[in-house]
C-alpha cells in the first residue's frame, strides 16, 4: 500500500511541477492517462471483460511521447446455470510510445509498446480451482485520438498461444494540456 501511495504522490508532483521550458512547445511535458475499457479476447472460450489502465507519459516533443502502461484486465466466460466457465486475469507493464499527427486540440495518434504480461486462469466447476499464473513477454499496437483531455483508443495486445486481446478504451488525460 505504501508503494501505491508513493507512486501516486510522485505522479501528482510531476503533474503539478512548473519547470521552465524553452522552445516552441504547445503542450506540457507530463501527463497521465487513466482509462476504462472493454476487452475482446482472441480464440474461443473467454467471451469478454473489462480493463483498467494508468499510463504516465513524458512528451519528448509535442508529437512524440513515451510512457509506462500499467493495465489490469478481467476476462470471463461463465455459465451461471451450469456453474462452469473460465475467468482470466491479466496484468501488464509495458514501455510505450505514441506519435501524434497534429498539435491541435484534436490529436489522432498511433502507438506501440512492449513488456511483461502476467496471466492467471481460474476454472469454475462447482468450486473455484486455481491454475498457476504465468508471465511472458508481449507487445501491443494502438490507434485513437485525444480531444482536449478526452482520450479514445483501440489496441491489440499480442501474446503467444492465442492469448492476445483487443482493448477498446475511453479515458481522461490528467495534465499534459496546452501551456
Amino acid at each position: 500500500m505504501k508503494r501505491v501511495i508513493s507512486v501516486a504522490l510522485l505522479i501528482l508532483s510531476v503533474q503539478l511541477s512548473n519547470a521552465q521550458d524553452g522552445g516552441d512547445r504547445v503542450f506540457k511535458k507530463f501527463k497521465t492517462d487513466v482509462s476504462l475499457g472493454y476487452a475482446i479476447p482472441e480464440g474461443s472460450g473467454t467471451k469478454g471483460g473489462v480493463l483498467f489502465v494508468i499510463e504516465p507519459k513524458f512528451a519528448i516533443i509535442d508529437k512524440l511521447s513515451v510512457g509506462l502502461r500499467m493495465e489490469a484486465a478481467g476476462l470471463a466466460n461463465v455459465d451461471l446455470a451450469g456453474e462452469t466457465g473460465t475467468v482470466r486475469i491479466l496484468s501488464s507493464y509495458l514501455a510505450t510510445s505514441d506519435y501524434y499527427f497534429t498539435t491541435n486540440k484534436f490529436r489522432p495518434f498511433v502507438g506501440a509498446g512492449a513488456g511483461i504480461f502476467t496471466m492467471a486462469s481460474y476454472d469454475i466447476e462447482g468450486s473455484t480451482q486455481e491454475v498457476p499464473s504465468t508471465s511472458d513477454f508481449g507487445f501491443m499496437t494502438r490507434a485513437g485520438f485525444e480531444a482536449g483531455h478526452f482520450r479514445l483508443g483501440g489496441e491489440y495486445n499480442f501474446l503467444k498461444n492465442k492469448g492476445g486481446y483487443i482493448g477498446i478504451k475511453v479515458g481522461v488525460c490528467i495534465g499534459g494540456g496546452e501551456k
